[in-house]
């Protein structure tokens, strides 16, 4: 490639990470629904990467902004070192990104967070990896038991707005074992919509909402839930589809309330101010569900819960 690491410091435990890493940017695009995506290579983060892990990135060498800001994966390529982060602009921090260009190198920190341990789902199994190491438990060939791991059940990616970035490195895990993949995306207007058609590509199945309805179906991306919900009837206490969904707040809130009196399995992905990523600050604690467990931190707890485990805002 040309271009290599000029700083790797290992800051977690040995082979594992989390790195602090003077990443070379490689590309910056502006993409469909006003977002922009950097690919960064960082091969020591990239090779232990996992779907809905972050990173914190310090968006310029200088202290204003003085924090770094979270972002989740939106593409993790082991083979080439190299990762994506999906941003809007919203403030001053990400308006500084939009001055990135390609050959330029930003301070990065991670992987971060314990993102989706797809493989540990009963039913659903994830593909390691190209050039991982292969990891043995005594049971047998790995590979083959998680083939026979994810038979029959469906999973459905909800979405809304920029929380469609990181989902697509999660579908691209579970293909080819998971053939049954649904997406559900909405903004609101076809302007702010981001790409779908990666999705498409990999064999997933996409309704796409506009509350304007200028795209797609018109309305929230809860009602295109909604007619899932309906459409599945009895097979969902045999299927028990698993579900994801990354978003705003209250699409969350309305997400984990229509699900929660059915047999889908749901998990959401929580966003929250992040100083420090490593639980040092604790300004990202949520409430737990359980009294005994007090708060979680998003960033080292998460940012992917069962969404029985905590309560957002507005619960409990």
């Amino acid at each position: 490639m040309g271009t290599k690491e000029a700083e790797c410091i290992e800051t977690g435990f040995t082979g594992h990470g989390p790195f602090e890493v003077l990443a070379s940017i490689t590309s910056v695009k502006r993409e469909q629904g006003g977002v922009r995506t950097a690919l960064l290579y960082a091969p020591e983060i990239a090779r232990r990467a996992k779907p809905m892990q972050f990173v914190q990135v310090k968006v310029v060498p200088l202290t204003d902004p003085f924090l770094r800001r979270p972002f989740g994966f939106s593409r993790i390529s082991p083979d080439e070192g190299i990762i994506g982060i999906t941003w809007a602009t919203v403030g001053k921090g990400t308006s500084l990104m939009a001055g990135w260009h390609e050959g330029d190198t930003v301070a990065v920190l991670g992987p971060l967070g314990n993102g989706l341990q797809v493989d540990r789902i009963s039913g659903i199994a994830c593909t390691p990896p190209e050039n991982a190491p292969e990891q043995h438990t005594g049971r047998g060939n790995p590979s083959r038991s998680m083939e026979q791991r994810s038979k029959g059940r469906s999973v459905w990616l909800i979405a809304g707005g920029t929380g469609l970035a990181p989902l697509y490195p999660l579908a691209e895990s579970m293909k080819p074992q998971v053939s049954d993949i649904t997406v559900l995306y909405g903004a609101k207007t076809s302007a702010s919509l981001m790409d779908t058609s990666p999705f498409g590509a990999m064999g997933c199945r996409v309704t796409v909402s506009t509350e304007d309805g200028s795209k797609g179906a018109r309305g929230r991306v809860t009602e295109a839930l909604g007619r899932l919900l309906a459409s599945a009837g009895e097979t969902l206490r045999h299927n028990r589809p698993l579900a994801v969904a990354c978003g705003p707040a209250p699409m969350l809130r309305a997400v984990k309330s229509m699900l929660a009196d059915t047999p889908v399995e749901l998990y959401i992905s929580l966003e929250e101010r992040m100083a420090c990523g490593t639980g040092l600050c604790r300004g990202c604690a949520v409430k737990a569900a359980s009294p005994r467990r007090g708060y979680l931190h998003v960033c080292t707890d998460g940012p992917v819960f069962p969404a029985g485990e905590v309560l957002l805002g507005g619960e409990g």
